[in-house]
C-alpha cells in the first residue's frame, strides 16, 4: 500500500471516530463551547486528508461545522469519501489560488484593496471599496481579469480602516487599543497586540498594567506588536473566563468569536485566509477576513475559537473585519501562550 494510500485508510478510521464522538452534532444544538471541539475535530480530519491529496485538493472549508475537501478528480473525490468526509469537486487546487494569490501580491500600491482566498467558492477574492482612487480600481481590476473565473472581484463601500480610537483597554499618549493575548518568551510575561498599534512607541498601560514598553513591532507587512508586562504574568484566557490553551490555522467556514473594548464580545465567520489587504499605511499580508462586527478601539483584541486562538485583529469596514494569524505571531516571536 503507498503511503498516500495509508494516510487516507488511517483518516477513514479517525473520522469515523470523530463522527461517534459528535462531529455531526447540530449546530443548533451545540453548546458555544462543543460547537468549537466540532469544528476542531472537522479542521483536523479534513486537513490530513486534504495534504494527503496533494496536487488534487482543492482545499478545505467548514460549511455549519461540517468539513468539506474540495477536490479536482474523480479518484480524489473518492479518496476523500472513503476516508468518511464530504468531498466536492472543483476547477481550481487549492496550490494554483494560492498561485493566482502571490501573483497578485506583486500588485502595489493600490490601497482600500484586498484579496484572499475563498476556499468555499473555489476562488481567490479581490475586494475594490469605493474610498480606492479610479486609477486604483482599474489596475486592480485589469490584475485579477488576467486570472479568468480563478478570480470574483467584488466592490465593496466604505474605506478599510485600522481600528485605534478612544476607549480602548490598552493606551498611551497617542492611541488606545485592545489587549489580544498573554504570552511569555523565554518565561518573561509579555502583552500580544497589533503591530499598527505598538508602532506609536510610548509606554503602555491598562487593566493591572502600568509602564509598558514596545519590545516588537512590525506594520505593515505582518501587524504585531509586543509589549512588557512589568506587573507579572496575566492569565491564558478571555476577559469572559475562557482558557486559551493552543494556536491554530483559520479555515473557511469556521465560526469564530472575538473581543474587542469597544464593541466587546461577539461571533461571526471566516471568508478568507492569507489575504494581502492594502491600508492605507501599507500591505497587511497573511490577514483573515471575516464577518465579525468591529470598530475602531477594538485594534490587537482576539479572535478565537473555543480553547484555540486565531488572531488578533486589524481592522476593516463595516462588512468584514480582517485578523492577523496567531500563529504567525508566535512564531515571529518565538513566544508561548501563557
Amino acid at each position: 500500500m503507498t503511503p498516500r494510500k495509508t494516510a487516507l485508510k488511517t483518516l477513514a478510521v479517525l473520522s469515523a471516530a470523530a463522527l461517534t464522538s459528535g462531529v455531526c452534532a447540530s449546530a443548533a444544538t451545540a453548546s458555544p463551547l462543543a460547537f468549537a471541539e466540532l469544528q476542531a475535530h472537522a479542521i483536523t480530519s479534513a486537513t490530513q486528508v486534504a495534504n494527503a491529496l496533494g496536487a488534487a485538493s482543492g482545499g478545505v472549508y467548514l460549511e455549519n461545522g461540517k468539513a468539506v475537501v474540495n477536490v479536482v478528480d474523480d479518484a480524489a473525490l473518492q479518496r476523500v469519501q472513503a476516508a468518511g468526509l464530504t468531498a466536492k469537486k472543483v476547477k481550481h487546487t487549492f496550490a494554483a489560488l494560492t498561485g493566482v494569490k502571490n501573483q497578485l501580491d506583486a500588485v502595489k500600491g493600490v490601497p482600500q484593496t484586498a484579496w484572499g482566498i475563498d476556499t468555499k467558492t473555489n476562488q481567490v477574492v479581490v475586494k475594490v471599496y469605493d474610498a480606492a482612487s479610479k486609477a486604483t480600481a482599474d489596475k486592480v481590476s485589469a490584475a485579477a481579469a488576467k486570472y479568468g473565473d480563478s478570480v470574483r472581484v467584488e466592490h465593496r463601500t466604505g474605506k478599510l480602516s485600522l481600528y485605534i480610537a478612544d476607549g480602548d483597554a490598552i493606551q498611551n499618549s497617542q492611541g488606545r487599543c485592545s489587549l489580544g493575548f498573554n504570552v511569555t518568551r523565554g518565561g518573561s510575561p509579555f502583552l500580544l497586540t497589533a503591530g499598527h498599534c505598538t508602532n506609536l512607541g510610548g509606554t503602555w498601560s491598562g487593566g493591572d498594567v502600568s509602564g509598558a514598553q514596545v519590545v516588537e513591532s512590525d506594520c505593515p507587512g505582518a501587524d504585531s506588536g509586543l509589549l512588557t508586562r512589568p506587573n507579572g504574568s496575566g492569565p491564558g484566557e478571555i476577559n469572559t473566563g475562557q482558557p486559551i490553551t493552543s494556536a491554530a490555522a483559520p479555515t473557511v467556514g469556521e465560526q469564530i468569536q472575538k473581543q474587542g473594548s469597544t464593541t466587546g464580545g461577539g461571533s461571526g465567520e471566516v471568508t478568507s485566509v492569507d489575504e494581502s489587504v492594502n491600508f492605507d499605511v501599507g500591505v497587511l499580508n497573511h490577514e483573515f477576513g471575516t464577518t465579525a462586527h468591529t470598530d475602531h478601539g477594538d485594534s490587537g483584541g482576539p479572535a478565537y475559537d473555543g480553547s484555540t486562538g486565531l488572531g488578533t485583529l486589524s481592522g476593516g469596514d463595516t462588512v468584514t473585519s480582517y485578523f492577523y494569524p496567531l500563529t504567525l505571531e508566535l512564531q515571529a516571536y518565538g513566544l508561548e501562550l501563557a
